[in-house]
């Protein structure tokens, strides 16, 4: 069973990824605290790479236009 996305008692927020360096640049890019890599038994994403606290990709550009109706 997959372990939650964001554990409120240890408040880190996990993100799976196919390697380490997909952990690093997550955490470069988004500026996201990175406390540590788990290995998962998957054999596509991995790893799971664990930040502090609550963390979450920002909407995209398209998302924010299928909400508002524009694409339908």
């Amino acid at each position: 069973m997959p372990k939650a996305r964001y554990d409120e008692g240890e408040n880190v927020s996990r993100h799976a990824a196919v390697d380490e360096g997909c952990c690093e640049e997550m955490e470069r890019k988004y500026g996201w605290n990175l406390v540590r890599i788990e290995e998962t038994n998957d054999p596509i994403l991995e790893v799971d790479c664990v930040f502090a606290g609550q963390t979450e990709f920002p909407q995209s550009y398209y998302d924010t236009d299928r909400e508002e109706g524009k694409n339908a």
